[in-house]
């Protein structure tokens, strides 16, 4: 990007700045639809929908990354494989955009979102920050508010300030929020994945996450964590402030995710916060029943 005009500037883009998260934004829909009784078992329909466009307009097909649409799919495949067509279904079928942005309200977004269809599949803005609680939410189970700062002492080591630690139980379904782990973690470890990239011996941390790229490539976005109240929780994003597109082809997973992954083996491998969480071993043997395919054929309680 030599050709850009780069300068540096104190504008706080994490917090401040508010850009399409792109698929990143998913999992508040599949999040909403296991509060609803879907599970990763179920499937969900992957087919062209056409949305209106107000008064005039020509209705908005979505479509797939890929450009195909693969009909009825397992729940967690779809969300492995950002499927944009089977999120927007799932949207309708757990009641709609407003049931989607309760939920995501729920985790820690507090900007507006519109409630429109498209916001299912990441067209509402939000900061980088919020959409990082949001993540480190659904990793832990709790609930807090970021900050900057820990702790301020003097030149004797006494200490002047202490953030006091609120953490709450996010107030969703527990077993809803099992799934939505499960969901994630998938994400890595299932080959269609769209972090797959991240299930190998060269990255030995054990992480869920979710991709997420805005249309013409001008953001590319991953939002990953280590698991539980003591993993941490690290959100990417890559883009102009001038909303000029990125390269062509430049995803989230080509693009955002390889910096979260320098970042997470630079924390874990100095050893600055322990070890990395292992997930639950029902999280590990769902994923696992599921890759041996010995799994009861799919129903859909819907």
């Amino acid at each position: 990007y030599k050709s850009r005009n780069l300068a540096y500037s104190d504008f706080n883009r994490a917090k401040h700045a508010r850009r399409q998260p792109g698929s990143a934004f998913k999992p508040m829909v599949y999040l909403t639809a296991f509060r609803k009784g879907f599970t990763l078992r179920d499937t969900a329909l992957d087919i062209s929908i056409s949305l209106p466009m107000g008064s005039g307009q020509p209705r908005h097909v979505i479509g797939n990354y890929d450009g195909k649409y693969k009909g009825e799919i397992p729940v967690r495949q779809a969300l492995a494989e950002s499927r944009n067509a089977a999120a927007i279904w799932l949207t309708y079928r757990s009641g709609g955009i407003r049931e989607v942005i309760q939920t995501a309200q729920l985790l820690g977004i507090k900007t507006k979102l519109e409630p429109y269809p498209t916001t299912a599949i990441g067209a509402s803005v939000v900061n980088l920050t919020e959409l990082a609680n949001a993540f480190r939410a659904i990793a832990s189970g709790l609930q807090g508010q970021p900050h900057m700062i820990e702790k301020v002492t003097n030149r004797s080591n006494e200490s002047l300030f202490s953030r006091k630690h609120e953490l709450e139980d996010v107030l969703i379904e527990k077993e809803a929020m099992r799934e939505i782990q499960e969901g994630l973690r998938g994400n890595i470890r299932l080959p269609n994945g769209t972090a797959h990239s991240l299930d190998n011996s060269n990255f030995p941390i054990p992480v869920m996450g979710k991709t997420g790229t805005t249309n013409d490539f001008r953001d590319a976005l991953f939002a990953g964590s280590t698991f539980g109240p003591k993993g941490i929780t690290i959100a990417v994003r890559i883009g102009f402030d001038d909303y000029h597109p990125l390269a062509s082809r430049e995803t989230g997973a080509r693009t955002a995710l390889p910096v979260f992954k320098e970042i997470m083996l630079e924390v874990y491998g100095q050893d600055l916060i322990g070890s990395a969480p292992k997930f639950p071993e029902k999280i590990e043997k769902g994923i696992d029943v599921y890759l041996n395919r010995s799994i009861e054929p799919p129903s859909n309680p819907q």
